[in-house]
């Protein structure tokens, strides 16, 4: 065999292991943007079973208590919730009072509390009349997160946060609180469906704005 023979025939061998090199990284790239697609569409049915199952259980007219229930028992463990809370706002009382509190892996008897005292991010919610996103503790605290007595103790804080308001208008008749151990463990997409449980519990709360103080 000729020395010009065998370099052609070593060209063609690099160009094939070349071309092999080429549709393997291909076939990479297609296998991992099909997974992360069939990943997005097991997201997008567990939120779709989500909210399906809340509108197929809250109606209208229910109790403060039943439809916090309700809410926490469709959405805690799809979520990956740490921690739950609804509370309920009574402006011209000035108080703010948990109606269903789960933490520590049991719903808890939380004190109410003034709304005038403004004193962690409960407030803050009720205040801007918008939902707050907390990503991490320490941004928590630096927002004016409070400690309960059992994360004092036991010292399981959570570091996410997301606290959307009930009812609209002026003065919001309450909120409820998804909270996560993960940092930053709420999408953007899943903050969303957030929202539209709020919303939801919201709309069967049906309770008008309250009357403003002079």
């Amino acid at each position: 065999m000729s020395l010009f023979g065998g370099s052609k025939q070593d060209e063609a061998l690099a160009e094939r292991e070349e071309r092999l090199r080429k549709l393997e990284a291909e076939n990479r790239a297609i296998q991992t943007r099909l997974e992360g697609t069939q990943e997005l569409v097991r997201h997008l049915d567990e939120d779709r079973d989500l909210l399906l199952g809340a509108l197929e259980r809250m109606r209208p007219g229910g109790s403060d208590q039943a439809l916090a229930q309700i809410l926490f028992d469709v959405s805690f463990k799809p979520l990956g919730l740490a921690c739950f809370y609804v509370a309920v706002a009574d402006w011209d009382q000035d108080q703010l009072q948990f109606v269903l509190y789960h933490e520590g892996g049991r719903s808890r008897n939380h004190p109410s509390r003034r709304l005038s005292d403004r004193a962690g991010l409960s407030e803050r919610v009720l205040a801007g009349r918008r939902p707050v996103y907390i990503r991490t503790m320490e941004e928590g605290h630096a927002a004016g997160s409070l400690l309960t007595a059992a994360e004092q103790a036991t010292g399981l804080i959570p570091h996410s946060w997301y606290g959307v308001p009930l009812g609209w208008g002026s003065r919001p008749s309450g909120l409820v609180s998804f909270q996560s151990f993960q940092t930053d463990a709420f999408s953007e997409e899943r903050r969303r469906v957030m929202d539209a449980l709020g919303a939801l519990m919201s709309t069967c709360m049906g309770r008008p704005e309250p009357s403003q103080r002079p």
